[in-house]
């Protein structure tokens, strides 16, 4: 219901009798130490923070919140309250047509009562004002043509990307919540704004694998007629379908769904960036280039297989050539979930985001650490007791303290958070954060996977080869090679600060075109750095920039490849039998015809092939492989090779920057981190000195368990 008169003159008496309350806030984006870091009133902000339930489950939210008070956090995000409706999208601000900064229906946990139960706890904390830009379902009825339609003609409840009403009403939602919160007493409290998008930035239909959007809308705006996707189509069909494609329908429509993603999103930007004062963050979920070949419906829904083809979701959902956004006079930053694949104990911590070009231009990366627990409901969770919880918490902290990005808890729709010993491990966590400030960050020389965010448009549009190449291959071999590894965009390499690594991973460079040759040829074909190229790279154009030639198999075919000569540093020691590979079927294969030999393609009718392959080039060296995942040892070799620093070959997760070293594992045992320089060390858990003047870290670990360490250089004796 909406509040009373004397509910809201209760709201404006908290925040004129608090000191604060009518002081201008001054809030930026600036680097601090090596990271950009959120700066309030000059003063950089550790942005320790905590995301509830929505208001609408206001006891839960209320238990929640007053656990997280006693730490002090840096800020709260604040969920924008539903309307009260039987439609869960209902708001308060768009109803059917209109839209309006003031409440058009009662709210469902009103906005301001969430507001005043935070800063009754927490007078000093800063709020984040989190939404999503979801249609209400009475918009839908008056727009039945706004929406997508399959090739079988069924419409969804889901607007087409081609609905530029659907747009226009996005930007206006969006500015009118902001236009809302910032007539509030409590504005000068709110450093920024989390707009969620519809469905978390993916174009909703690709959950389910529907990429061509057969309404008159796309069919105009396409200028001809949509087709259908070869992918769902009968299974020996679609087995013979060449994974490498050239398909200029498909092309075009992608590029379409591209350009009409763009439109949207610097729509709802600039509405944000005019309806906002100029010193509010402006933070998106999307963008989520590492997600490439994530198969959501397949993962998510327990009664349903993983598809045998699936249309690659990043770009149907139109996220090609996102760097061209990242300086939209609107857009600070990005916050988003971490990857749902291998989050438990024993996994990795992975932003959905691009974290690290995020990192790297300068913006926010703000990462939930919605970490499920036993004290929720669900069936399987990750954290079964305190000991995997502080495992799995130190972990992900430690990557992002790493890699230069923030993340923050969160209850997305249960209480994962409600043990009291829970909060003792939280509460150091939130300390160490604010101590971190000012350890100095910078990446050291490691590992770079470099993603081609438009590669899709070289092939038949099925995400499996992503998913093996891209989000496997980060939680598999690279995770736990014992080298630091970060994620970019190819247009990153652009960039004159782009970070100095050894190790160069081309996962899905299908196109080298002449120009990205130049760009290869200017910041990566020199410094003895070691190129590794994925399966089908140079396939569409450009294959000579490898250095290798190539017999061309014209299948589909699943990979196995064994090493088979151990004399070459990229191999040496590694194991008898260690094979590379897995069952997924692609092709057409590329088989290296020159290089040294390393390793056996096992082929067709018993043949053997060169599958894995190396050469030397004018000051780097050339590696290609026929197949992927790759393992951690080989991995290991390639950075040993390229003169990058290995601190660990356990085969751990580690994760490391020049200030700080973490491992995390499920062997417990006797553990030992190779430092690059001799160093002082702290265990940043503790807080106890552990070492002076030492080149190495020795301990025992028992699982599962993080340890977390800070570097200096060493102290004078």
């Amino acid at each position: 219901m909406l509040m009373t008169i004397i509910e809201t003159v209760g709201v404006i008496l908290l925040m004129t009798t608090t000191a604060f309350a009518q002081t201008p806030v001054k809030v930026e984006v600036k680097p601090q130490a090596g990271r950009p870091m959120v700066f309030v009133n000059d003063q950089p902000l550790a942005l320790t923070a905590y995301s509830p339930v929505a208001g609408k489950r206001m006891k839960m939210f209320e238990a929640q919140t007053a656990r997280f008070f006693p730490h002090k956090l840096g800020a709260y995000l604040i969920s924008v309250s539903g309307a009260v409706s039987n439609d869960f999208f209902a708001t308060t601000q768009w109803v059917g047509d209109e839209v309006k900064a003031d409440h058009l229906l009662p709210e469902n946990g009103p906005l301001d009562d969430q507001v005043k139960h935070v800063l009754n706890g927490d007078p000093d904390a800063w709020l984040i004002i989190r939404f999503g830009t979801h249609e209400p379902a009475d918009w839908r009825a008056l727009h039945p043509d706004q929406l997508f339609v399959t090739e079988t003609g069924r419409r969804l409840e889901i607007p087409s990307l081609a609905s530029d009403l659907f747009n226009q009403m996005c930007a206006r939602y969006a500015a009118a919540v902001i236009e809302h919160c910032e007539t509030k007493p409590w504005a000068n409290r709110i450093i920024g704004y989390a707009n969620f998008l519809r469905c978390e930035g993916t174009h909703e239909p690709l959950v389910d694998h529907w990429l061509f959007d057969h309404s008159p809308l796309m069919e105009k705006r396409f200028g001809k007629p949509v087709p259908n996707d070869k992918l769902r189509g009968a299974t020996p069909e679609v087995a013979q379908l060449l994974y490498w494609h050239d398909d200029p329908t498909l092309r075009e429509y992608l590029l379409l769904q591209r350009d009409l993603f763009h439109e949207h999103f610097r729509l709802v930007t600039a509405a944000m960036r005019k309806a906002a004062p100029r010193n509010r963050l402006l933070l998106y979920d999307a963008l989520k280039q590492p997600m490439m070949g994530w198969s959501n419906s397949g993962f998510f829904t327990r009664d349903r297989s993983w598809p045998l083809a699936y249309a690659e979701d990043r770009a149907g959902s139109g996220h090609m050539d996102v760097a061209s956004l990242f300086d939209l006079p609107g857009f600070d930053g990005l916050i988003t979930p971490h990857d749902y694949q291998a989050r438990g104990i024993g996994g990795v911590y992975q932003p959905e985001g691009a974290a690290d070009s995020m990192v790297l231009h300068g913006k926010l990366m703000f990462c939930e650490m919605d970490t499920r627990s036993w004290t929720g409901t669900d069936v399987n969770f990750p954290a079964r007791d305190i000991k995997e919880f502080s495992a799995i918490t130190w972990r992900n902290l430690a990557d992002g303290m790493t890699r230069g990005y923030q993340s923050y808890w969160m209850d997305v729709y249960q209480d994962w958070f409600a043990a009291p010993e829970m909060h003792e491990v939280i509460g150091r966590q939130v300390q160490v954060l604010k101590e971190s400030l000012n350890w100095p960050h910078a990446d050291v020389p490691g590992i770079a996977m470099i993603l081609d965010d438009e590669a899709v448009l070289d092939t038949n549009g099925d995400g499996r080869f992503f998913n093996e190449a891209i989000m496997w291959e980060m939680k598999q071999g690279l995770a736990r090679c014992g080298v630091p590894f970060r994620v970019y965009l190819l247009d990153d390499l652009k960039r004159a600060d782009f970070p100095d690594h050894r190790v160069f991973y081309f996962p899905n460079l299908f196109r080298i075109s002449v120009k990205r040759r130049t760009l290869l040829e200017e910041k990566v074909f020199k410094a003895g750095h070691v190129v590794l190229w994925g399966p089908g790279s140079g396939i569409a154009e450009g294959a000579e920039a490898t250095g290798f030639k190539f017999e061309r198999l014209p299948i589909n075919y699943p990979r196995r490849v064994l090493i088979s000569n151990f004399d070459h540093p990229v191999t040496r020691g590694l194991p008898a039998d260690m094979i590379i590979g897995s069952p997924l079927a692609y092709g057409p294969v590329l088989l290296p015809k020159n290089g040294i030999r390393l390793g056996e393609a096992w082929m067709k009718a018993g043949q053997v092939a060169a599958g894995l392959a190396v050469k030397e080039m004018p000051g780097w060296t050339s590696v290609f492989t026929t197949a992927v995942p790759l393992p951690a040892a080989l991995w290991r070799n390639l950075a040993r090779t390229a003169g990058a620093h290995v601190y660990s070959d356990s085969g751990d997760v580690l994760v490391a920057d020049r200030s700080l070293v973490a491992i995390h594992s499920l062997q417990s045992g006797e553990k030992r981190i190779a430092l690059p320089a001799e160093s002082d060390v702290w265990d940043v858990i503790t807080g106890l000195q552990i070492a002076q003047h030492t080149r190495e870290i020795t301990f025992t670990l028992t699982a599962p368990e993080t340890r977390v360490f800070r570097l200096e250089p060493a102290s004078k004796p």
